[in-house]
């Protein structure tokens, strides 16, 4: 991945857009939230120049602000932060190349507890299905050398192995891949690509295709086992987001293909966005499931989502596709729509009071009791929301005294 400063440069298209009109009230709001009864731990950006981020703990986070003032670990630059199980790991991108792994302590502080150090940023991750290892992507931003996949042992931070593997490569058509996601079930690997131009322009000159290279696991070999593919939609996932592939309670595996212009695609795919499914015990896309995404909602296409259980996810809608070029990584464009999909149903439901936003980064979600927080941004404020996954519900939380929360865990 790559910040939006960085971006900008590559494209030749200006970020012009008019943004949807928001609710600024956000809604009907409930004036009674439910209680946040115990602290949450959240990765917090702040505005002005520099954007500094800042790990903080607070008790409740429906009412009042959130800020950093006083409070909280302050971060290097820009960083991914990826919890597995109770730890949460801030890798550095372009200032820093170590990752830190924090947990709290005996006394319930929020501590280091380890770091690694890489040579490029590591800009993609996942974990083992028993989150003791962290895995992690080096990738290069050009030319052809082999992607490092990274081990890390979560209870001591250690790495006990690096990998190297070049996913998919064509010189001759001057392609390589860019992992959008790290997947494991059972005895395999799944890491979905995009085909990128070899030169670092970050263009998609075959974004019409879904691309999913097959490995096995824990034994991860230096080529997949296979590459399997589906032409029914784009390429999997979106730059940054390290959920574009998730599993159901059920074990089936399902990917999100967006192909929109404002997504990162150039040139933008012609296929529909939507979902594809990989059945529990299969390495093959299912050929009886497709989620018309854009014939569901009327021409919509996603741009996140994230596993909340029984069969469902929460997502990102982009209610249209002419923000520009990288346009929804940006704050010019504020034409995201908040949504519960049923995967098996393939159904999509508004998420009620929560307004159209701009949103470029998350975490994996953290769901407890059927309820998730999210940071919810407008052109005018941001706060937190809590989200009701079976009632498909937003309740407006405490108001953020920053530019965005990343992502909240729970240490």
């Amino acid at each position: 991945m790559r910040t939006f400063n960085r971006l900008v440069w590559l494209s030749c298209f200006a970020l012009v857009f008019n943004a949807c009109s928001t609710d600024d009230d956000g809604g009907n709001l409930n004036p009674d939230p439910e209680p946040q009864t115990s602290d949450i731990t959240m990765s917090f950006k702040t505005t002005g120049d520099p954007e500094t981020e800042f790990i903080i703990t607070q008790e409740s986070i429906m009412e009042g602000t959130i800020s950093a003032q006083g409070t909280g670990i302050e971060q290097t630059g820009w960083r991914f932060y990826y919890p597995v199980g109770k730890t949460l790991f801030a890798s550095g991108y372009s200032e820093d190349n170590r990752a830190t792994a924090y947990a709290k302590n005996e006394d319930g502080e929020v501590v280091a507890k380890g770091q690694f150090t890489f040579d490029n940023a590591l800009e993609m991750f996942g974990h083992s299905n028993d989150d003791e290892t962290l895995l992690a992507f080096e990738i290069p931003r050009s030319g052809y050398a082999p992607k490092k996949l990274y081990f890390v042992d979560v209870d001591d931070v250690q790495v006990e192995k690096v990998v190297e593997t070049s996913i998919f490569e064509s010189e001759e058509e001057g392609l390589i891949a860019w992992p959008s996601a790290i997947e494991v079930r059972g005895g395999n690997l799944f890491v979905p690509f995009h085909k990128l131009d070899a030169q670092g322009y970050f263009t998609t000159p075959e974004a019409n295709e879904a691309f999913v290279a097959v490995y096995s696991y824990p034994e991860v070999e230096s080529e997949p086992i296979k590459i399997i593919s589906d032409s029914r939609t784009s390429n999997i996932g979106v730059n940054g987001a390290t959920t574009g592939m998730i599993e159901a309670d059920n074990g089936d595996i399902y990917s999100f293909s967006s192909g929109a212009e404002m997504a990162g695609f150039a040139p933008a795919s012609t296929k529909p966005s939507g979902i594809l499914r990989i059945q529990n015990g299969e390495t093959e896309f299912d050929q009886d499931y497709f989620f018309n995404i854009e014939v569901a909602t009327g021409g919509e296409k996603l741009f996140w989502f994230d596993y909340v259980g029984n069969g469902k996810a929460i997502a990102r809608l982009l209610t249209s596709d002419d923000g520009g070029a990288w346009g929804a990584f940006g704050r010019t464009s504020f034409n995201q729509r908040l949504v519960i999909l049923d995967l098996e149903a393939q159904t999509v439901t508004e998420v009620a009071n929560v307004p159209l936003h701009a949103k470029r980064y998350s975490s994996p979600v953290m769901v407890e009791d059927g309820k998730l927080y999210m940071s919810i941004e407008t052109a005018s404020e941001a706060y937190v929301y809590q989200i009701d996954v079976e009632n498909a519900t937003g309740t407006r939380g405490a108001r953020i005294e920053g530019k965005t929360i990343k992502g909240f865990y729970r240490l």
